[in-house]
């Protein structure tokens, strides 16, 4: 069995120092510093936008959410793709929940043009 680790690449590595940055201060500015305008992204729940739309809904996925937390666990890569887990906790219906994720990038020239962000919607629904 190989190491994942070995697949990673000097941008893969970069890439996921910037993400963990990125969730240390979150704002939708931020997602500049890691998304390009021209990206796609598929986000669970959320539907698919342009990477300059992106800002607006990360800003708003921030404002919406109390006490957001998301931290990046771990990542995989292989070529251009890189992987992040990340677990995830916000106050819901005035409880923490916590739940884990995958974000699926494809990278050019340390930015993401793709980006895939998978997790249990069901978690996020008030019953």
């Amino acid at each position: 069995m190989s190491d994942p680790q070995s697949h990673l690449t000097a941008e893969h590595l970069d890439f996921f120092e910037r993400f963990k940055s990125f969730w240390a201060a979150p704002t939708g500015a931020r997602v500049a510093e890691l998304i390009a305008p021209d990206a796609t992204i598929h986000f669970s729940g959320q539907g698919t936008f342009s990477g300059a739309e992106y800002i607006d809904v990360m800003a708003g996925l921030l404002a919406s959410f109390e006490g957001l937390e998301v931290v990046p666990v771990d990542c995989a890569g292989n070529g251009d793709v890189l992987y992040i887990y990340w677990k995830t906790s916000a106050i819901i219906n005035g409880e923490r929940v916590e739940y884990p994720g995958v974000d699926r990038f494809r990278l050019v020239d340390g930015m993401a043009v793709e980006e895939h962000i998978i997790y249990d919607t069901a978690v996020l629904r008030a019953d």
